[in-house]
Parts: C-alpha cells; structure tokens; sequence
C-alpha cells in the first residue's frame, strides 16, 4: 500500500470516531493504550497492528472493510 492509501485510512477512523462523538482518549482506553499512542496510531496508520486496526474497527461500530475500502 501507498502512503496516500494510509493517509485515507487515518481519515476514515478519524471521521468515523468524531462522527461518533468518540474522543481519541475513550478509543485509546478501550484499546487498552494511551492517548498519546493511539494519536500516533491514527496519524501514522501503516505502524498499526492489523489486530489494533480490527479493534478499533469494533469500537467504531464499522466493518474493517469500511476503513480500508479502495
């Protein structure tokens, strides 16, 4: 995967946690991570484990298809 696609991955979670009016401090705490770390995850998508990126697909309520669509 490029860059780009990373970036719109990051977007999508981005849109889906405001959307839901999810603060990136509750997704880290139901990740069981800081906040610090889970902004970084958000920021920087391609370092995320695909377990984590299944998780937060959980917590956002969506299907993990829906944040890596094409």
């Amino acid at each position: 995967m490029d860059d780009a696609k990373y970036k719109e991955i990051s977007k999508r979670i981005r849109l889906f946690r405001n959307t839901y009016g999810f603060s990136q401090e509750y997704v880290a705490n139901e990740l069981g991570i800081s906040q610090n770390v889970y902004s970084m995850n958000e920021r920087n998508i391609k370092t995320v484990p695909l377990e984590r990126l299944f998780k937060i697909a959980r917590i956002l309520n969506v299907r993990l298809a829906e944040l890596v669509k094409d």
